[in-house]
């Protein structure tokens, strides 16, 4: 039977394996949620701050590309769309040590020009992610987007031009006012 002391001892440290994992997890979490903001603002700080250097993405192509070839494709893809909107969740992380397999859900829209018309893509895919924590950060190393449905549709937005407050693809919508620009890089 354990003395009072180690049983105290005991918890304190399952305590702190337990707030370790849940710190790690929500790190991981709002890498996922900068990123997806970074691509809705067209914002290549919050985009590149998800991934380390090295990364290797898979997306839209058969094999993986170096993170700086893929950063400048995927910023000139979202230049052409005007409004977007990249929901995120189902978050599934599994971790070991300093590194995690994270697959997310994620559904995006994107008013983009087809042809003579702006068209709704509407993309629904899966990213299967490995992070891991260098230098105390996570961050992704290899991206996977499996797309696992897609929905053109039509493109009209007849009542948004009427709205007052309207989101902006920079550093000029009102999230950036109240949030900043490096709000998402702190941790609880």
């Amino acid at each position: 039977m354990m003395a009072d002391g180690q049983e105290a001892q005991a918890r304190i440290e399952a305590l702190e394996k337990q707030v370790e994992a849940l710190a790690a997890n929500e790190a991981i979490r709002t890498c996922l949620y900068r990123i997806n903001r970074g691509m809705d603002r067209i914002d290549r700080d919050l985009l590149a701050s998800g991934f380390f250097p090295d990364a290797k993405v898979r997306w839209a192509t058969p094999d993986a590309v170096d993170f700086a070839q893929w950063l400048e494709t995927a910023l000139a893809v979202q230049q052409k769309t005007q409004r977007v909107q990249h929901l995120i969740g189902n978050v599934l992380i599994e971790r070991d040590g300093d590194r995690a397999r994270v697959e997310s859900y994620e559904i995006g829209r994107h008013l983009t020009p087809m042809g003579e018309d702006m068209k709704d893509l509407i993309i629904a895919a899966r990213y299967i992610d490995t992070f891991e924590q260098r230098g105390g950060e996570w961050r992704i190393v290899r991206r996977d987007k499996v797309a696992d449905w897609i929905r053109i549709m039509e493109g009209s937005d007849p009542l948004f031009e009427k709205i007052p407050l309207a989101g902006r693809r920079d550093r000029g919508d009102v999230s950036f006012e109240l949030l900043g620009a490096n709000v998402f890089h702190s941790l609880i």
